[in-house]
């Protein structure tokens, strides 16, 4: 492997673990500004959903997002069933944590590493959807 090969699997990787950082991150910030309440733990998994989603397309998309690519459909990376799995793996991962939902019990930093963790398995699954459509 080529010292390039090597900095792009390292780059690719440190995409992978920012989107399981940027899940703890969004529900950090999310719970200091809101009370805990159904509502806002609903919100709160809609929230994360997003951030797997966008993440997702962030981290397959790579260097499309900021470059030209084809325009053929086996180029463009959004896929809406892809992003809506990733939306929903967030949203799930958070509903089957948060408080307001289950009896689990959680504390803060057990709930963060649960999504930190999640996060980044979509991240490498994004990574794969991602050396797939190449």
């Amino acid at each position: 492997m080529t010292p390039r090969g090597v900095a792009v699997v390292a780059f690719d990787l440190a995409l992978a673990v920012t989107l399981g950082a940027a899940a703890r991150l969004a529900h950090v910030l999310w719970y200091r500004a809101l009370a805990t309440s159904v509502a806002v733990d609903f919100a709160g998994s809609v929230a994360l959903g997003l951030v797997f989603g966008v993440g997702h397309v962030l981290v397959a998309s790579g260097d499309r997002v900021f470059g030209t690519a084809e325009r053929d459909a086996d180029a463009w990376v959004f896929r809406p069933r892809r992003v809506a799995a990733a939306f929903g793996v967030g949203f799930l991962l958070h509903a089957s944590i948060a408080p307001a939902f289950t009896p689990f019990g959680l504390e803060p930093s057990g709930v963060n590493a649960v999504l930190a963790t999640g996060g980044a398995a979509v991240g490498l699954w994004s990574l794969a959807v991602r050396r797939r459509t190449r």
